[in-house]
């Protein structure tokens, strides 16, 4: 029976077949590294596990993932990981600023595929979907199979795939009677987080199957330090299964391996587990999931996902992710026999004796004897190379591109002569100067970077410049430049005629936009006629009340006061409001300060106060006394909440008095501020939700439908949003929310 064994070192035959390997590249001509290939199409896919970073399992299945991306040959496939850390951190609240998070960061993005590691960063995304990545197909990966069987039951199925994993607990099973035919009783452990009752369910289900034959002692739950003393006083014909913990019952948190090594120094009994990542901390070993694998697979299927199959065309995958693999010092402490291992089973940390080098001895013998061959070999190789040299030559001279190769101190050391007819110079007057005297003053600080990062990094780096010709002009060069030591290989390519094309494009682009905000002339004058009108009225109100104060036998002069200091005041209003809109006309930003968003709320209200009794209506306030500060134009500010409660005033017109009421509230979520007005006026149509805040749209009979777009556009200038929603109650809520200043 065979079996494959791992941390061998070197052997003489491995170090022939790599000289030959040198000797073969060495003969390739230097530019066959260097040609173009075919730019591949871009894809951006995101990768959301389970766990925090620093989670070993999700270190290999990261490595599987990138590695399958990185041989593919169809896509050019961006990798963006983000960790939930559910074991640690899995409340809702947190599961909802997580969600707005990745709704922030990603907006604007097109991801083109999710994979999602482990159940519950499956249950987030189905959660989430309607505001998050709505649009992207989802590869459920570390699943179990009767998770994706609820899958497949279920609506999302048209959108998802995925990896099952858990198939192969039977063959765990199975795999330690083998090894120990006498037992009788299993014991099984497992921690408390999700992730924990996800793999303790596994084993539960794969247990079934052994039900009336071998008894299963529950060791899950418990505390570490009842678990060790648990498995230190267990029977002789126990086995023991670790499933995970992430947290013990006491609610101390474990990285799962480092829990692994507890447990099997404290047992009397072997331990057996699911995944190839406990092989070396304690397990015997078995037919493992290789969570390698599972992101192989994982990344095959967004793969052809992208290339244009549906998710639900694609059946639940995972059945090869598997490897039979056993621990040699384990095997060694049960006194457990290497022969009843499966044939082809992998075995680590073997002790090696001299008979199990017998073919590297062999190997480096026919090194020996193959070093003739390999003399002459390379002789004739030299031979070719001298060729190959002679032909590339014949190439850099009939190149219609300036190749040169040059070195790091920033001398040309050889040109083709496509530089003497570009330029004009003979290379001799090239290469008698520092190739940087050549290039443009604006352009020299990003030649150098390109040279640094070039010597730093030893990568091909592309990079444009504009090089000086003889008569005294310029021409733009797109270079390609690769290292090799002290060398640098470039050819560049003429693009001046591209540049001089993309700058009439440009200033074609410029005419258009003048043009545009020239039609908007007519949306600024309805816009400024809408938002003029609240202050305008207001000052109107005011007036008339002082004429009425002035008529009165005995007027209150504090009050007459009182009254212009409020027309005063919404002149100034009205002033903000101009400038606010020819601003953002203009496409100009506002001046924005830090403010407290409760000031621009009680600003509000006592502009508001005396429309507020003409209506008959009360304002109340739940303002948050402790709310940073957000960056903002004051006057524009103002002018939404007042828009706003403007608007439900109006809609509560019709109400008996008792019930025409708003209500203002602030609170802090996460790094940003809400402010919500809600009214008790008939609500809007469901249908118009979304289309109140755009522009020309009403549902008033009167009015112009400007108001709701201009507080729109005003809002997401300062990086926020608004929305409204229809209250259980009745009546409606509109929502700001803004972010809070970065640096506080």
């Amino acid at each position: 029976m065979s079996k494959r064994f791992v941390d061998p070192p070197l052997s003489g035959l491995l170090c022939l077949v790599f000289l030959i390997s040198l000797t073969w590249q060495l003969s390739v001509p230097v530019f066959a590294q260097t040609q173009p290939q075919n730019p591949l199409d871009r894809k951006n896919v995101l990768v959301l596990y389970g766990e925090d970073q620093a989670h070993p399992a999700q270190e290999l299945t990261d490595q599987g993932i990138r590695s399958a991306f990185r041989s593919n040959t169809l896509f050019d496939v961006q990798l963006y990981n983000e960790y939930l850390d559910v074991s640690r951190f899995g409340g809702f609240s947190q599961a909802r600023a997580m969600a707005d998070y990745l709704r922030r960061r990603y907006s604007g993005m097109k991801i083109h595929a999710i994979i999602a590691i482990y159940p519950h960063a499956v249950d987030f995304l189905l959660a989430e979907r309607r505001t998050l990545f709505p649009e992207s197909p989802i590869i459920a990966t570390i699943i179990t199979r009767s998770y994706a069987e609820n899958l497949e039951r279920s609506p999302a199925r048209r959108f998802v795939t995925g990896t099952i994993v858990g198939d192969n607990i039977t063959g765990v099973v199975d795999a330690a009677l083998r090894l120990r035919p006498e037992t009788k009783r299993v014991a099984l452990i497992a921690g408390t987080t999700p992730n924990d009752a996800y793999n303790e369910e596994i084993f539960r289900r794969g247990f079934r199957a052994y039900a009336g034959k071998i008894d299963l002692i529950d060791l899950t739950k418990l505390s570490m330090g009842e678990t060790l003393s648990r498995v230190g006083s267990l029977p002789p014909d126990t086995l023991v299964f670790y499933a995970s913990i992430f947290r013990d019952g006491a609610g101390q948190s474990f990285v799962p391996r480092e829990a692994l090594s507890l447990v099997a120094r404290a047992a009397t009994v072997p331990v057996f587990s699911l995944y190839n990542i406990y092989l070396g901390f304690g397990i015997v070993g078995g037919r493992l999931v290789s969570l390698e694998e599972q992101g192989s697979e994982a990344a095959a299927l967004a793969l052809r996902i992208m290339g244009g199959e549906s998710p639900a065309s694609i059946p639940f995958g995972g059945e090869q992710a598997y490897v039979s693999a056993y621990d040699w010092r384990q095997l060694r402490r049960w006194n457990l026999s290497v022969d009843a291992l499966p044939k082809g089973s992998i075995v680590i940390n073997r002790e090696f004796t001299l008979w199990d080098f017998r073919y590297y001895i062999i190997g480096a013998v026919a090194f020996f004897l193959a070093e003739t061959a390999l003399i002459v070999f390379l002789i004739v190789q030299r031979r070719r190379r001298k060729v190959a040299e002679e032909e590339l030559n014949q190439f850099f001279n009939v190149s219609l591109d300036l190749l040169c190769i040059a070195n790091t101190d920033g001398y040309f050391l050889g040109l083709n002569p496509a530089w003497e007819k570009i330029l004009g110079y003979t290379c001799e007057e090239l290469m008698a100067k520092r190739f940087l005297d050549f290039v443009h003053p604006d352009d020299l600080d990003r030649t150098r970077e390109a040279i640094s990062t070039l010597a730093s990094q030893q990568r091909v780096f592309s990079f444009e410049n504009r090089y000086r010709c003889k008569d005294g002009t310029y021409r733009w060069l797109e270079w390609n430049s690769a290292p090799a030591g002290k060398l640098i290989y470039a050819a560049a390519r003429d693009i001046t005629e591209r540049k001089r094309a993309e700058a009439e494009v440009a200033r074609a682009r410029a005419e258009l936009l003048r043009v545009e905000r020239s039609s908007r002339l007519s949306e600024l004058t309805a816009s400024l006629a809408h938002e003029l009108n609240q202050p305008l009225a207001a000052i109107l109100s005011n007036a008339q009340a002082a004429l009425r104060f002035l008529k009165s036998d005995k007027p209150d002069l504090n009050e007459f006061q009182e009254i212009m200091r409020d027309i005063i005041s919404d002149d100034q209003r009205a002033g903000n409001v101009i400038r606010s809109l020819r601003s953002m006309m203009k496409r100009e930003e506002g001046e924005k300060k830090p403010i407290i968003l409760n000031d621009i709320l009680n600003d509000v209200i006592h502009i508001f106060r005396s429309e507020a009794i003409f209506r008959n209506m009360s304002i109340e306030t739940e303002l948050d006394g402790s709310l940073p500060p957000v960056s903002g134009d004051k006057g524009q500010l103002q002018q939404v909440v007042l828009n706003i409660i403007m608007n439900g005033a109006e809609a509560m017109s019709r109400n008996p008095p008792e019930q025409r009421k708003l209500i203002l509230r602030t609170q802090r979520k996460a790094d940003s501020i809400w402010v919500t007005v809600r009214d008790f006026g008939p609500g809007i149509d469901k249908e118009n939700l979304e289309r109140v805040f755009q522009p020309f749209f009403t549902t008033k009979g009167t009015g112009l439908g400007m108001g709701l777009a201009v507080c729109n556009s005003i809002i997401k200038d300062h990086g926020g949003r608004i929305w409204a929603e229809n209250n259980p109650d009745g009546g409606a809520t509109f929502f700001i929310e803004l972010p809070v200043i970065s640096d506080q």
